[in-house]
């Protein structure tokens, strides 16, 4: 054997994974490169593929979001609607039971006035009948004092004879 072949050996021995790589890299390195180059090209579209699909998923999230803050405006709007008619149905209920309270007070008032003065003539009939029984009475007092003076009189004269 010559010198080189033994140090090929010797070098062969010491690392037999440096020389199997060599033989594959002789026998499959054009396909190796080819399937790398496949590979690429293949994480390439797929990181595309994703960027896109990434994309879209944003999108469509901000359309969701855009549609549902439209929503919730049309629905604020719509309860605010809502919400003012009703008010003005309460200020109409409101204003209706005013009105009839004011007319009610002012039947109640007519009432009242008209109860005080029948009161007021039934307490003048009343004071009329008071008065006239007050003056009965002065007059039967009247009569009984003037009887009394008579008596006293007829006592006195009937003591002098």
């Amino acid at each position: 054997m010559s010198k080189r072949a033994s140090v090929e050996e010797t070098h062969v021995s010491k690392n037999p994974e440096a020389h199997l790589e060599q033989i594959r890299s002789i026998l499959f390195g054009q396909q190796m490169l080819e399937f790398e180059h496949k590979l690429q090209g293949l994480e390439q579209r797929l990181q595309e593929r994703t960027t896109w699909l990434n994309q879209e998923l944003l999108d469509r999230i901000a359309a969701l979001e855009n549609r549902l803050v439209g929503l919730l405006q049309q629905e604020a709007e719509e309860r605010q609607i809502a919400d003012q008619a009703l008010q003005g149905s309460l200020d109409a209920a409101v204003d209706s039971l005013e009105d009839r309270l004011a007319s009610e007070m002012k039947e109640m008032r007519a009432d009242l006035k008209e109860q005080g003065k029948e009161l007021n003539k039934k307490l003048d009939q009343l004071a009329s009948s008071l008065y006239a029984a007050i003056e009965e009475l002065r007059l039967h007092k009247t009569d009984r004092a003037a009887l009394a003076h008579l008596l006293t009189g007829l006592a006195n004269q009937l003591q002098k004879d």
